[in-house]
């Protein structure tokens, strides 16, 4: 399909609404944590806005990583390709450090 086309739009976001189904049912067997779940029932995990996405996680080594796998996963299930390098990190941690070595690894992102 060409740029440009109309159904090029509803296409993408069929496949990139799977990755929040991918990232929800990562969230249900526990692989990945949301944040807040004190606001929102089991936290929130991701927020999705034309083609920025946005996930929250918490501050887990082993979850991040588990993240970057579906991601990868995604990749290669859907043909789009996530430019990780392009890709920021943020953290806002209020209770402990910054686990240093999360922040190397998405960072590499």
């Amino acid at each position: 399909m060409r740029q440009g086309d109309p159904l090029s739009p509803i296409l993408f976001n069929i496949v990139v609404g799977m990755l929040a189904v991918l990232i929800s049912r990562a969230r249900e067997v526990e692989q990945i944590k949301g944040v807040v779940p004190h606001l929102i029932d089991e936290g929130l995990s991701v927020l999705q806005y034309a083609d920025d996405t946005i996930i929250f996680m918490d501050n887990d080594l082993e979850r991040a990583k588990n993240m970057k796998l579906l991601l990868c996963a995604f990749e290669q299930l859907s043909g789009l390709k996530i430019n990780f390098h392009k890709s920021e990190f943020s953290a806002m941690v209020r209770s402990k450090p910054i686990n240093l070595n999360l922040h190397r690894f998405l960072g590499a992102m």
